[in-house]
C-alpha cells in the first residue's frame, strides 16, 4: 500500500494524502500528529517530544492528550495502511519510505546538479510549507515548528529558481526563464532578480508596455516592505525602454481619513456607554429564577433534618480495566480511562481504587461493600463499557450497567459516571439493603 501513498505538504494550504483510500480526518490534533510525523518520516520520534509539542499543559496531561491524538490518528490511518503508524511505549513513528512525502523529494531534487532534476523540484512545489494548516488549540508550539520549516523550504525553493534563471540566461535560453520567474514571483512577490528575468523576457519580445508593468509590480511589491527597486532594477528598465520613457513612480494610495479621523472612529459618545435600560430588570429576573431554583433544589432536604440520606457505597474500583489487547486504538488509551474511573470514584469518600500490580490481598471493608469492575470493547465509532456491581462476601452480580461513548468525546466517560453511573449504583445498593 505504501507504495502508493504519497503525502503532499508543499500545498500553500492543508495537508494531502493521496492514497487509494480517502483519509477521514477526526479532530485536528491527529492531523497535527500526522503532520510531526511526516517532519521525519521513517525516524522514531519521542512521545515526549510530541506531547511537549501538542500541548501547552503538563507532562501527565500532554501525554494523555497524545494518547488520544494517536487513538484518532490510528482510526483515520487504518483504512489506508493498518501498519503505517508504529508506536511503542516511548516513541512514534510514520512507517513511510522518506520519498513518499513531498517536501523529502522536492529538497531532494533541489540538491541535484542538473537542470531537469531541480524544474522536477519547482513543479513538486505548488506553495508553502502548510500555510493555512489547521494548528490545534494549545499547540502554539506546532505552529512555530511549522513556521521554520515552512521558511526554510521557501528559501530553497526561491534559491533553485533564482540559480536556473541564471543558467538559462547564460545558455541563452530565453524561454524557459519565464516560467521559472512567475513561479518565483507566486512564492515571493517582492522577489526582484525575478521581475529583472520577466523584463528581460518582455524586452526581449519587444514588449515595451509589458516591461513598464513588470516594473510596476515590482515597485508596488517592495513597496509593502517599505524599500524600493534597486539600481540593478531601475538600469534594466532604462536600459529597455530609455530613461526619457520611463513612468515616475506613483505615489502611494491615499486612503482619505487621517489617523486622527481613524481614531475618532473608534471612540464612543457617552451615550453609547451607557448600558441599556432594560439590563437592570433582566438582571433582577435572573437573580429571582436562580433564587427559585435553589430554594426548589435544597426544600425540604436543605432545611429539615428528615430527609433519607443516601446510603455509603463502600465500593473497591478493580483495575486495570478489561480490554481486547489486541485492539491497539482500546490500548493506546486504556491508562487514560482508567483515570477517568478512577478520578471518578475518588471523589466518594468509600470508595477505594486498587492500582495495577496491588500487592496482598484487598484491604478491610465493612460488611456492606460492593466491588465494581470494568471492561470495554470497540464498536464501531463507539466505545461500549461494561460496569459491574458485585457483592463484596458473595461475589453475586448484584447490578450490571452498559454505557456507550464516542471515541471522539473520551472525556465524556467522567461525565456519565458522575451524572449516570454512580446515582444508579447507590439507587441500586439502596434496594439491596433496604431489603435485608
Amino acid at each position: 500500500m505504501q507504495d502508493r501513498l504519497f503525502i503532499r505538504t508543499l500545498t500553500g494550504g492543508d495537508l494531502l494524502v493521496e492514497a487509494p483510500v480517502p483519509i477521514q480526518w477526526k479532530g485536528r490534533a491527529a492531523r497535527a500528529l500526522f503532520a510531526l510525523l511526516a517532519l521525519q518520516p521513517g525516524e522514531p520520534i519521542s512521545r515526549d517530544v510530541l506531547a511537549d509539542l501538542l500541548s501547552k499543559r503538563d507532562q501527565r496531561a500532554a501525554r494523555g492528550s497524545l494518547r488520544m491524538a494517536l487513538l484518532a490518528l490510528r482510526r483515520a490511518i487504518d483504512p489506508v495502511d493498518p501498519d503505517l503508524i508504529r508506536a511503542t511505549n516511548e516513541s512514534i513513528m510514520l512507517d513511510v519510505q522518506r520519498e513518499a512525502v513531498d517536501w523529502v523529494r522536492f529538497e531532494t531534487l533541489c540538491a541535484r546538479p542538473d537542470a531537469q532534476s531541480r524544474l522536477e523540484a519547482l513543479e513538486l512545489y505548488r506553495g508553502d510549507f502548510l500555510a493555512a494548516f489547521p494548528v490545534p488549540a494549545l499547540a502554539d508550539a506546532v505552529a512555530e515548528v511549522l513556521r521554520v520549516e515552512r521558511e526554510r523550504l521557501r528559501e530553497i525553493a526561491i534559491r533553485t529558481g533564482v540559480d536556473l534563471i541564471a543558467e538559462f540566461d547564460d545558455q541563452g535560453e530565453p524561454d524557459r526563464i519565464g516560467a521559472i520567474a512567475r513561479r518565483i514571483l507566486a512564492i515571493d512577490p517582492a522577489n526582484e532578480p525575478a521581475h529583472r528575468a520577466m523584463m528581460r523576457a518582455y524586452g526581449a519580445a519587444g514588449g515595451r508596455p509589458a516591461v513598464l508593468r513588470q516594473y510596476e509590480q515590482c515597485r508596488k511589491a517592495l513597496e509593502d516592505y517599505g524599500l524600493g527597486p534597486s539600481a540593478e532594477t531601475m538600469a534594466l528598465r532604462d536600459e529597455i525602454i530609455g530613461a526619457e520613457d520611463a513612468d515616475p513612480a506613483e505615489p502611494a494610495a491615499q486612503t482619505g481619513k487621517s489617523a486622527g479621523d481613524e481614531a475618532v472612529s473608534f471612540e464612543q459618545s457617552p451615550e453609547q456607554r451607557t448600558r441599556p435600560r432594560w439590563r437592570r430588570p433582566l438582571l433582577a429576573a435572573l437573580v429571582f429564577v436562580t433564587l427559585v431554583l435553589a430554594v426548589r433544589a435544597f426544600w425540604p432536604c436543605g432545611l429539615t433534618s428528615n430527609c433519607p440520606k443516601d446510603p455509603s457505597l463502600a465500593v473497591i474500583v478493580l483495575s486495570p480495566l478489561k480490554f481486547v489487547e489486541t485492539d491497539r486504538q482500546v490500548a493506546d488509551i486504556a491508562g487514560d480511562i482508567m483515570e477517568y474511573f478512577a478520578k471518578t470514584f475518588s471523589r466518594i469518600p468509600e470508595a477505594i481504587v486498587i492500582p495495577p500490580g496491588w500487592p496482598g490481598k484487598l484491604p478491610a471493608l465493612p460488611k456492606d461493600s460492593y466491588l465494581v469492575t470494568a471492561s470495554v470493547e470497540r464498536d464501531g465509532e463507539l466505545l461500549r463499557f461494561y460496569v459491574d456491581l458485585l457483592d463484596r462476601d458473595s461475589g453475586e452480580l448484584v447490578f450490571p450497567d452498559r454505557f456507550d461513548v464516542g471515541i471522539d468525546t473520551l472525556a465524556r466517560i467522567a461525565d456519565e459516571l458522575e451524572a449516570r453511573l454512580i446515582p444508579r449504583l447507590r439507587s441500586k445498593i439502596r434496594l439491596v439493603q433496604s431489603s435485608k
